[in-house]
């Protein structure tokens, strides 16, 4: 059913236009890959000046306490990303961007289960300050009598290998049935006594439950969706009888928290609600173990009005993380990524990096991908919650980082 490449892709937001462009134009030049460097944007060579959108900001503008850092100063957590091999040029990035990634294990459904969570603790073992990670488990078998009972005990290994949460992801509600032939929706009662077991350890439920409203709506190509709905058709729920709506599968994510009050969940993805800010307002104000991360949806925030978008932040800056949502999974591929290939997705991954702090911590009119759109200038401390201090506090990643003083 799924067909994912393995490469550059993330989650729904696989790429922006811009961004396809400097792919297409890249590969084109497969054969002259000694001089493809010397073909991408200015922006994007190696020892270039990057982050050109931002203003200086410095002391001079704001308070001292409120300078806003250099993009390579603050130390930034990607608490949404899926790295499987040990690809030494990334963890170079990663150092000298000063960049930390939470490592997701997902989908459980495609038959790798097994393989991610090895490449994961692998990984994790040798880099922990780079990968700690995070676990799925295994949807087959939901309708047996032991099923919880196994997968309590699956994740439990992965906790004792270092694993800090675990993810649930859109196919429990818009994929996987019963042996009746029914959706089974993500507050199932077989998904219990794993909630309480997950709350009574202290690891959270990284939830990316739902989709964009858009799955739900007619095709559409003023939306940044459009592309992966015209493709992915099996998650493009609009017109289909007898699937779950977009509210029934949120309603059913926030009873989770509802039947687990001790349970921290993260709706991954802004809650698969950013057509609606207001809406994702309202469950932190009454969901108080609710959190959001915004991987793969700026798109979604820049459609606001940035004062909109501020105002969310500055009002829970202790409830949103920094996320992007990027893949490296060779092992679905035929043949190993080539060199160029694994330059493109660094640069890529560097551009896309500095174009969201670009967004979140920059002044005044910018581009972000084809949009027009005021950069939020977030304050410091803000910006330091959300790309660094809730994913520390939310997942326990000091002592992640240190596996062997735990």
């Amino acid at each position: 059913m799924r067909a994912p490449t393995g490469i550059l892709t993330a989650g729904i937001f696989e790429v922006s236009f811009f961004m396809k462009h400097i792919v297409l134009t890249i590969l084109s030049l497969v054969a002259a890959a000694t001089h493809a460097a010397d073909t991408l944007p200015e922006k994007l060579r190696p020892g270039a000046a990057t982050g050109s959108n931002t203003p200086d900001i410095g002391a001079d503008t704001i308070a001292e306490d409120e300078a806003i850092p250099a993009f390579e100063k603050l130390l930034k957590i990607d608490v949404h990303s899926h790295v499987f091999e040990d690809f030494p040029a990334l963890n170079d990035l990663f150092q000298r961007i000063n960049m930390r990634t939470v490592n997701i294990c997902v989908p459980a459904g495609d038959g790798h289960l097994d393989q991610m969570h090895r490449t994961a603790n692998v990984l994790y073992q040798k880099y922990p300050e780079l990968y700690p990670f995070i676990a799925t488990f295994d949807l087959r078998g939901h309708d047996r009598p032991d099923y919880a009972e196994k997968v309590i005990a699956w994740l439990d290994g992965q906790f004792a290998y270092g694993a800090v949460g675990v993810k649930i992801w859109k196919e429990v509600g818009m994929e996987i049935k019963d042996q009746d032939g029914r959706f089974v929706l993500p507050d199932d009662p077989r998904f219990d006594p794993i909630y309480a077991h997950l709350a009574k350890v202290g690891k959270p439920l990284h939830a990316h439950l739902a989709e964009p409203i858009d799955a739900w709506l007619p095709l559409d190509p003023s939306s940044p969706y459009y592309s992966y709905y015209s493709k992915r058709t099996e998650w493009h729920f609009y017109g289909k009888p007898g699937v779950p709506s977009h509210a029934a599968i949120i309603a059913s994510r926030d009873n989770i928290l509802k039947k687990h009050p001790t349970l921290v969940v993260i709706g991954a993805h802004l809650g698969s609600l950013g057509h609606d800010l207001d809406a994702i307002a309202d469950r932190l104000e009454s969901l108080p173990n609710f959190h959001i991360e915004v991987a793969a949806r700026a798109l979604d925030l820049v459609r606001h009005p940035s004062d909109k978008v501020r105002a969310l932040f500055l009002k829970y800056p202790d409830r949103i993380m920094y996320g992007l949502d990027a893949m490296w999974k060779p092992f679905l591929r035929e043949k190993p990524p080539t060199g160029l290939e694994r330059r493109v997705h660094l640069r890529m991954l560097e551009l896309r990096y500095r174009e969201d702090f670009d967004y979140y911590a920059g002044q005044g009119e910018m581009i972000y991908t084809d949009r027009k759109v005021e950069a939020l200038h977030l304050p410091r401390s803000v910006l330091e919650k959300f790309y660094n201090g809730n994913t520390r506090r939310i997942y326990k990643l000091d002592a992640a980082f240190n596996p062997s003083v735990r």
